[in-house]
């Protein structure tokens, strides 16, 4: 059976989303979660390539699975990603609850995970746009808080990729991908993939 839900109604849609991994088997050909996350991201942004660059760490899909059918809360760090995670669960946007940013000088996406530090706890905290929330995370993992996934591909040429080192050598289960490339597309694509997971299962 195939696990597949990337907002296909309609008969024409399911065709194209079949075709679409049918071709992706071609880079990605295995059946695991973690091979299904793979498949969907590189659909996600057309590029085989980036199956290559993405890191699992302490067992993140299976608690990815287990937080979404717990129904736990999502934590995002921009409104792109929240607005397209098809999930029903509660979710809080840093940028959101960015207040007091502009009097410690810090930008908004790294203020609103610092004010919604009691939400991160148990969440599925994805970051796909802002290195500064990755590194605010981090500092907040370090100090006690303990997110049940964390999916981060922030972008870009100015701590990106160091922020997602950061995530990577933390001991908690997270997804990432290497180097400057990702976004929020792809985080939405492997957040959208594990609910489809969790789905896959309540189904079964």
């Amino acid at each position: 059976m195939m696990r597949i839900d990337m907002g296909n109604v309609t008969l024409e849609a399911d065709r194209i989303v079949e075709k679409s991994y049918r071709i992706v088997r071609q880079y990605v050909p295995g059946d695991t979660d973690e091979d299904f996350i793979l498949k969907r991201s590189v659909i996600a942004l057309g590029d085989p390539q980036i199956k290559d660059i993405i890191v699992f760490r302490n067992d993140a899909v299976e608690r990815g699975i287990e937080a979404v059918l717990a129904n736990a809360r999502i934590v995002t760090d921009i409104r792109m990603v929240k607005v397209g995670i098809s999930g029903e669960m509660e979710t809080y946007t840093a940028v959101e609850h960015s207040e007091g940013a502009k009097e410690r000088g810090i930008t908004r996406a790294s203020m609103g995970m610092l004010n919604l530090r009691d939400k991160l706890d148990g969440a599925i905290v994805s970051i796909g746009n802002a290195p500064s929330a990755a590194i605010t995370l981090c500092e907040l993992i370090e100090d006690g808080v303990r997110p049940a996934v964390v999916v981060g591909t922030p972008v870009g040429f100015v701590n990106a990729a160091e922020s997602k080192e950061m995530i990577r050598e933390l001991d908690v289960p997270s997804i990432t991908c290497v180097g400057t490339r990702g976004g929020s597309t792809l985080c939405v694509a492997i957040v959208n993939g594990l609910i489809n997971l969790a789905r896959s299962r309540q189904t079964r």
